[in-house]
């Protein structure tokens, strides 16, 4: 099986940003101009829980086709390994355990970052609308303006919040099943393309211990305030997380991050590293 078998499928992360998208879009209509509509955002803005009541269902919606879409790669890769019947057995109880609380906190606090779109979609717009008064463009002209700025400003928020939070959930979902299991490690897989930025291909085939996560910034001599982070965790990350089922599915040597460094190591050094003599 590889890496990106427990990647959050690209379908999921379309279909959350349309729905998003979508539970806006209604206030675009021809008949709404800018200024009504701001109104309407300014609303939503101050009741926020309005629309987190909605946002709870789309984001409960997609945790859990991520959920499922991550319990099938980890049924196939209990098939690579020697602990299927207690990856299969943890499957069937885990709702009870730390996944489903795991569940439930990535649905509030989707369902926030959703509520929170028209706020910030407002304050964006007031320093457009300040910036071209400033200019002495005419009223009608920053209307017209404004008619196609706010679908736009939405649409991405909607794009960014399904694209970051789709990839969080899975990383989230994978760490949680992870740590029940007592699986302490997992491989860094980047999505191998031109896309991927410096700092997470550096990363690319890395051990990385759930609780020691890496700076891949700083590892690569990059100033960034994004700090340490596991894989699918920055915004707009499209790495994911490869649980370690098995030693037997990586490459020695291999590299592995540990405290602020990667070194790369053969299996037998690893297992003393790391104390997975079981996972041999």
């Amino acid at each position: 099986m590889k890496p990106n078998d427990f990647s959050p499928h690209r379908r999921i992360e379309l279909e959350y940003g349309r729905y998003i998208n979508h539970l806006f879009s209604k206030y675009f209509s021809e008949g709404s101009t800018p200024q009504r509509i701001l109104e309407v955002f300014a609303r939503l803005a101050e009741t926020p829980a309005v629309t987190e009541d909605i946002a709870a269902r789309l984001a409960k919606r997609m945790v859990t086709q991520v959920k499922v879409k991550n319990a099938r790669s980890w049924r196939e890769a209990a098939r690579e390994a020697s602990r299927g019947r207690e990856i299969y057995e943890a499957l069937q109880t885990e709702m009870q355990g730390p996944v489903g609380v795991r569940v439930q906190q990535i649905v509030a606090e989707n369902a926030k970052l959703i509520g929170s779109i028209p706020a910030k979609v407002r304050e964006h717009v007031n320093v457009e609308i300040a910036s071209m008064q400033q200019q002495g463009e005419r009223p009608e002209l920053i209307a017209e303006y404004l008619k196609r700025r706010i679908p736009e400003l939405t649409r991405n928020q909607a794009r960014l919040i399904a694209r970051t939070e789709t990839g969080k959930a899975a990383t989230a979902l994978t760490r949680a099943r992870s740590e029940d299991l007592g699986i302490n490690w997992y491989q860094w897989a980047t999505s191998e393309d031109s896309r991927v930025r410096p700092a997470h291909r550096l990363m690319d085939k890395v051990l990385v211990a759930w609780d020691d996560p890496p700076s891949p910034e700083a590892l690569k001599g990059i100033r960034s305030t994004l700090g340490h982070y596991n894989a699918g965790d920055a915004p707009n990350c499209r790495c994911d997380t490869y649980p370690l089922v098995s030693l037997e599915v990586v490459s020695w040597p291999a590299r592995v991050y540990s405290h602020g460094s990667i070194q790369r190591m053969g299996k037998r050094q690893f297992m003393e590293f790391s104390g997975m003599r079981r996972a041999a």
